[in-house]
C-alpha cells in the first residue's frame, strides 16, 4: 500500500528509494520516480515553460467553460467533501481502467476502501488530501489522490475522464497545472513526487528522476533466490511483448473469476 511512502498504512514498505536502502538488505532496482524541485514564486514556475505552454492550457480550459460551463479546481481534505469525491473517484478510476488489467485493489469496492479510509484519517494529520476538478453540477472529470509527509507531495494516483466530449480539452493537464500552482503558493512543499513511472504527462513537468528498490530481504541463500526470481519478473513486467500477453490472460481471468 502507497509504495515507497512510509506511513501508518504503509510502516514498513517493501518499495525503498536509495536514501533508505540499508546494506544488510538485498535490493532489486525497479523502476524511475520523475520528481519537481518546486520553484520557490509563481513567476519562476511560469518561467520553466514558453508562455505557448501555459497559453495552450488556459485556452483548453476556456473553451471547455464557453462548451459546458464553469470549471471547478479544489484541494479536498473535508470529511464530507472526501467522502461524496472518493466515491466518484472509484467509479471514474473504473470507468478508465475497466477494459484493461491492472494488479490494484482499486477495481474492487472492497479494496478501495481502504484506500477511502486511509484518505479520509491521513488528512486529519495534513499528511493526504485528494486534488479535483469538477463541472458546475459537481461531477468528478479529474483528480489527483495525494499525500505527503516531510514537504514532499506525492501523485500516488491518478485518473481522468475518458469521456470523447472531454477529450480536446486536456483536462488532466489543467489539474495538473491547478495542483501545481496551488502547492507553490501554500509554500508547504519543497518537493512534488510524481511517483511510480516514466509516462510523458509527467516528464512535461520535470526531467528529474530517482530510481525506486524492491527491498528482496536480508542477506541468505533463500534471499538471493527471491533476488534472481524477482529480477526476472521485473523483465516480464516491463518486455513490451510479455508484458502486453501477460495482462491480456490477467485480462481474461480477470473476467471469469471477478476482481477481487
Amino acid at each position: 500500500m502507497f509504495d515507497y511512502i512510509k506511513n501508518k498504512y504503509n510502516q514498513y514498505p517493501t518499495m525503498v528509494t536509495e536514501d533508505a536502502m540499508e546494506d544488510e538488505n538485498l535490493y532489486v532496482k525497479y523502476i524511475y520516480a520523475p520528481y519537481l524541485i518546486l520553484p520557490k514564486t509563481v513567476e519562476e514556475f511560469n518561467s520553466a515553460h514558453k508562455s505557448k505552454f501555459w497559453y495552450n492550457i488556459k485556452r483548453s480550459a476556456r473553451m471547455y467553460e464557453d462548451t459546458f460551463g464553469k470549471l471547478s479546481f479544489e484541494i479536498v481534505t473535508d470529511n464530507n467533501d472526501l467522502n461524496f469525491f472518493l466515491d466518484q473517484v472509484f467509479d471514474l478510476f473504473n470507468q478508465r481502467w475497466k477494459d484493461e488489467y491492472l494488479s490494484t485493489s482499486w477495481k474492487c469496492k472492497e479494496g478501495f476502501e481502504k484506500y477511502k479510509e486511509a484518505m479520509i484519517e491521513l488528512s486529519k494529520s495534513d499528511n493526504a488530501f485528494l486534488a479535483v476538478l469538477y463541472d458546475e453540477n459537481k461531477k468528478l472529470l479529474s483528480y489527483a489522490y495525494c499525500l505527503s509527509n516531510d514537504q514532499t507531495a506525492y501523485f500516488y494516483q491518478y485518473t481522468t475522464t475518458t469521456e470523447n466530449k472531454y477529450k480536446k480539452f486536456s483536462l488532466g493537464k489543467f489539474l495538473l497545472y491547478r495542483l501545481l500552482l496551488n502547492l507553490i503558493e501554500s509554500k508547504k512543499y519543497v518537493i512534488f513526487d510524481f511517483m511510480n513511472g516514466e509516462q510523458e504527462y509527467k516528464m512535461e513537468w520535470t526531467k528529474q528522476k530517482k530510481p525506486i528498490y524492491l527491498k528482496v530481504n536480508c542477506r541468505t541463500f533463500k534471499s538471493y533466490i527471491k533476488y534472481f526470481l524477482l529480477k526476472f519478473k521485473i523483465y516480464l513486467q516491463f518486455h513490451d511483448f510479455f508484458r502486453d500477453r501477460l495482462k491480456m490472460l490477467f485480462k481474461i481471468k480477470e473476467n471469469f473469476f471477478g476482481k477481487c
